[in-house]
């Protein structure tokens, strides 16, 4: 059996770098965290007037602090196709261990659009993962096969664009 790399490891270089990690913006996050210090500042630095204002002050500022130290941890970047700017989106369908034959078939032809017949709605160990753009008109896609404790690639990182990247989403979203 070939060793295939996971689209996650190759998604930036498997296409000649048409695929690119879009960042998530860091200045919502900061301004959050900086106004939350401001106000705990703003308490404890300034005499207030009212213990209700003072508590209210106290905490405002303790959950826009929080709220900015979770969004600048929180992992919210993605992946874009550069010539179009689209983002891409993951997708996963399971299909019926006894399709398997019939999916190479599906693969090796170029006819996604039958991935929709051979879906299946619950978990099977045999599944297709999809990296499709918002636009439909190019994606990415590998088969897995879960092997106790992790799926694992049987098929390397399969590049579509136009009409099979729209029947490929037509299958995935259908």
């Amino acid at each position: 059996m070939e060793k295939y790399d996971y689209i996650e490891d190759v998604i930036l270089t498997v296409d000649e770098g048409n695929v690119v990690k879009k960042s998530k913006p860091v200045m919502p996050a900061l301004l959050l965290f900086v106004a939350g210090v401001l106000a705990l500042c703003y308490r404890f630095l300034v005499q207030v007037a009212g213990d209700i204002v003072s508590s209210l002050l106290v905490v405002t500022g303790l959950l826009l602090v929080v709220a900015g130290i979770i969004l600048l941890v929180a992992k919210k970047g993605g992946y874009v196709y550069r010539p179009t700017g689209q983002g891409l989106k993951r997708y996963k369908i399971y299909i019926a261990p006894d399709k398997s034959f019939k999916l190479q078939q599906v693969l090796r032809d170029g006819a996604y659009e039958e991935l929709g017949v051979l879906r299946q709605l619950n978990a099977s160990n045999l599944s297709v993962e999809v990296f499709l753009s918002d636009d439909r008109e190019y994606a990415l896609l590998q088969v897995l096969e879960f092997i106790p404790y992790n799926d694992v690639p049987t098929t390397p990182v399969i590049v579509c664009r136009g009409a099979a990247a729209h029947a490929l989403a037509d299958a995935v979203k259908g």
